[in-house]
């Protein structure tokens, strides 16, 4: 029995798609590249005022203003205030949607029913993200108490002490899990610190934060990693 952990947002399931949907309803309608450089560029303002958020330094709401007004000043567009809370509360409408990726949802089968031990690492305020786990249904497959989310860890990726956490929770003493996750900065360089195997699920093409560091797999779509994981042998059943 082999050990794997998924992180959440845009490693299960596609988060540009409900970001796209309230851009093009809020803001305004742009191209495929465009709407990809807009969320990356969301995603990275985001990640750099998160842990001001979690300290209760910044109030979310203030967060979730300043990352899409951020992303659209760097491409030329200015929103105000208002157009950005509109943004945000579509996105958040949008977000009562998720849906797995099929070949996600077709991994997890075979993964349980290869009786592997299945876990979750994200990043997040823990209502926020269990809204999201519920929505997903991953306690077909995943027990909630193998669900560790940073707010609640008073943690977050891609510190090693959360990372250290998780391997306790799980009793790994020897085994080091593999980790599935989309972010370089968060999910590689943070496994990797601590040993674990990492697959990079890259669907968006990003570059590497740091060169010193490489994942142990690079991926561009979640259907390789049911060849990988076929390849590796973990599909008996």
């Amino acid at each position: 029995m082999a050990t794997i952990i998924f992180d959440v947002d845009d490693t299960l399931y596609d988060q540009l798609i409900p970001f796209r949907k309230a851009f093009h309803e809020t803001i305004r309608e742009v191209s495929l590249d465009e709407i990809n450089h807009l969320y990356r560029l969301n995603r990275e303002k985001s990640d750099a005022l998160f842990e001001q958020s979690e300290l209760g330094v910044l109030p979310k709401i203030e967060v979730q203003v300043m990352r899409i007004q951020y992303a659209c000043e760097q491409t030329n567009m200015s929103i105000s205030g208002e157009t950005a809370l509109n943004f945000q509360k579509t996105y958040e409408k949008e977000q009562k949607h998720l849906m797995l990726y099929p070949e996600m949802s077709e991994l997890l089968d075979k993964l349980a029913q290869n009786n592997h031990q299945l876990a979750l690492l994200t990043n997040g305020a823990a209502a926020h993200q269990q809204k999201k786990i519920d929505q997903l249904g991953l306690t077909k497959w995943i027990n909630q108490n193998q669900m560790f989310i940073s707010g609640e860890l008073g943690k977050m990726k891609p510190d090693k002490a959360v990372f250290k956490m998780v391997e306790s929770a799980l009793k790994l003493v020897d085994e080091k899990p593999i980790y599935i996750g989309d972010s370089f900065q968060n999910d590689v360089i943070g496994g990797k610190k601590v040993g674990w195997t990492v697959i990079w699920l890259n669907a968006r093409r990003n570059k590497k934060t740091d060169d010193s560091i490489q994942p142990d797999n690079t991926i561009q779509h979640p259907a390789e990693l049911l060849t990988l994981f076929e390849e590796w042998g973990y599909f008996k059943k």
